[in-house]
């Protein structure tokens, strides 16, 4: 599942791209549009929460190599298993949350402050959308890690 989030985070990247040359060039030819800019804006916002579950997938989130390079492979799992549960405890915490900011929005039908007037919910339902999918990657690389069927930082950077 994580894999084709990310496959959208990247398709949503492409079209972000194309709209903002479509833009450039509309301004150049003296008809700017309403709508390239936010779009781009509410893309940009579901291409991180999509996507952050496909680099978890694929450890290509920042790591500390002064330190992860220097310690024993043992002290090495107990350390991603520490970050693991941490991000997956944050996933919980903020996906509870931004229901609330879901709910608020929805309650008073509340909209972006543009022309275009974007319901809030269309953008904040990213989050919850995305923390799952990051929730469900951790419980997947937790396991990996547990049974040590995760490839290795260098196995990976040797496929990529």
């Amino acid at each position: 599942m994580s894999g084709s989030a990310g496959v959208v985070a990247a398709w949503l990247f492409f079209l972000i791209g194309f709209f903002i040359t479509y833009e450039v060039v509309m301004r150049k030819l003296g008809m700017p549009t309403k709508w390239s800019e936010e779009f781009s804006q509410i893309a940009q916002i579901w291409c991180v929460y999509l996507g952050i579950a496909f680099a978890l997938q694929k450890r290509s989130l920042i790591i500390v190599d002064i330190i992860g390079d220097n310690i024993n492979s043992t002290l090495r799992k107990v350390l991603d298993l520490f970050a693991i549960i941490l991000t997956a405890l944050f996933c919980i915490v903020a996906t509870v949350n931004s229901f609330k900011d879901i709910g608020y929005s929805l309650k008073n039908s509340a909209t972006t402050d543009s022309v275009l007037a974007v319901p809030m919910w269309v953008i904040q339902i990213s989050l919850p959308i995305g923390l799952s999918l990051l929730f469900l990657q951790c419980l997947s690389e937790f396991y990996k890690t547990c049974t040590g069927t995760e490839e290795t930082l260098s196995e990976l950077d040797q496929v990529n």
